[in-house]
């Protein structure tokens, strides 16, 4: 491996530890948040939403958690994107360092907070006395990289577009809202009636979230076709975003 690389490895390492750090900074509880805000809205959402879905959906707090997981991954690791350059400007002003470091580094950091997520999701699982469906349980990681791809897709394109217009970091916090109501984090999908119903299931997030419930939640092989679709798309906004952001990232230290 050239010195480069390692440069570049040790680079991505510090910048993944920097951001996870600095989430939980002058915080008294620190790291515990991780844990303690998916309990916190999966309380609520439960004691909202339960009483309102009680025969459509069972154990809600465990259908509800596996949705709000891979959303808040998805939201979180675009918001950490969308400053991941403008940021660090004063670094890539003064240092030839590569730029999709940065952004990688972000996504992966909250890539580690996922992780997290993920034993408190198996822990509500015993404490709900939910089955785990080792036949499927592990094939739960498919829509997880699926997700991942589509994110660093996504995030290397908004990356760059934030330095150009600032404006998106506002439009972003929009569009996430629009995003949580539209993945059937809290509700059934069948209670959409059409036409909203056509519409709703063309949002990639939900897929993914759809799938992940599919492995944990039911303990079912979704439809193959489905997964390939999600899997495509994923490496098909991985790969528009590697050109536009190959494209525009030599002249993004002009316009800090």
């Amino acid at each position: 491996m050239s010195s480069d690389k390692k440069n570049e490895i040790f680079l991505l390492e510090e910048i993944v530890k920097k951001n996870f750090v600095s989430k939980y900074k002058d915080s008294v509880l620190g790291i515990f948040w991780t844990v303690l805000s998916p309990l916190l809205m999966m309380i609520m959402f439960t004691i909202v939403f339960s009483t309102l879905f009680n025969r459509n959906i069972e154990n809600y707090p465990l259908y509800f958690l596996c949705g709000w997981c891979l959303f808040m991954f998805f939201t979180n690791s675009i918001n950490a994107s969308l400053n991941s350059l403008k940021g660090n400007k004063n670094i890539l002003q003064r240092t030839p360092t590569p730029k999709y470091i940065f952004v990688l580094g972000s996504i992966l950091s909250e890539f580690l907070n996922l992780i997290i997520m993920m034993f408190i999701l198996g822990a509500v699982m015993i404490v709900t006395n939910a089955p785990f469906y080792w036949s499927t349980i592990f094939f739960a990681i498919i829509p997880i990289l699926s997700l991942s791809l589509m994110i660093t897709g996504l995030g290397l394109i908004l990356s760059i577009a934030c330095v150009y217009y600032t404006d998106i970091q506002h439009l972003w916090g929009v569009i996430s809202m629009m995003i949580m109501y539209a993945s059937a984090i809290f509700y059934p999908m069948n209670i959409i009636p059409e036409p909203f119903y056509s519409y709703l299931i063309l949002n990639p997030l939900y897929w993914a979230i759809d799938q992940f419930r599919c492995f944990i939640y039911l303990g079912a092989i979704p439809k193959f076709i489905s997964m390939v679709n999600l899997v495509l798309l994923s490496i098909i906004i991985l790969i528009l975003g590697i050109i536009i952001f190959k494209k525009y990232e030599k002249n993004i230290t002009m316009k800090f």
